[in-house]
């Protein structure tokens, strides 16, 4: 009875240990999986990092090569300067430099007192953004006044 109880006992040791063991195991695959998976990430974020080395070393490469080309060469020649005389004009009163769009627009303000674009244009002919362009000229010129009301620009003379 003694020989079976030990024989009992030592399949039930054998059984735990064999249970032991396989738990062990389990343990050590989910461990090396985990590893593994660690491992490629570290790879991937290298290569990623080894690919934006690279990238940035070809635009530093081409940026030398660029500034290269820029260089001066050694020598600067100076232009020669010579002096010439200078013709000294005596500046047309305003209404003597207007063209003959600012001429008619101008005619117009005076008789209307205030204008808009899509009136200039009609009594123009020209487009709307011609109008629009002439008329900012002629207010920085100082021959208007731009007021604005809303999306509208009004354009009336400038008082002297």
């Amino acid at each position: 009875m003694l020989r079976q109880d030990t024989g009992l006992v030592s399949i039930l040791g054998r059984k735990k240990r064999e249970e032991d063991l396989e738990r062990e195991l389990v343990e050590l695959r989910e461990r090396c999986s985990l590893l593994e998976k660690r491992l490629e990430e570290a790879v991937e974020k290298t290569e990623r990092v080894e690919k934006g080395a690279r990238l940035l070393t070809e635009a530093v490469y081409k940026i030398i090569a660029y500034l290269k080309d820029l260089e001066w060469p050694g020598e600067e020649k100076q232009p020669k300067l010579e002096a010439k005389p200078v013709t000294v004009t005596k500046e047309k009163p305003v209404g003597e430099r207007l063209n003959e769009t600012e001429m008619k627009l101008l005619e117009e303000v005076d008789k209307r007192g205030v204008l808009t674009v899509s009136d200039c244009r009609d009594h123009v002919g020209k487009s709307p953004e011609h109008v629009s362009r002439t008329l900012k000229q002629m207010v920085e010129k100082g021959l208007l006044t731009r007021e604005r009301r809303g999306k509208t620009f009004y354009y009336r003379r400038v008082e002297k």
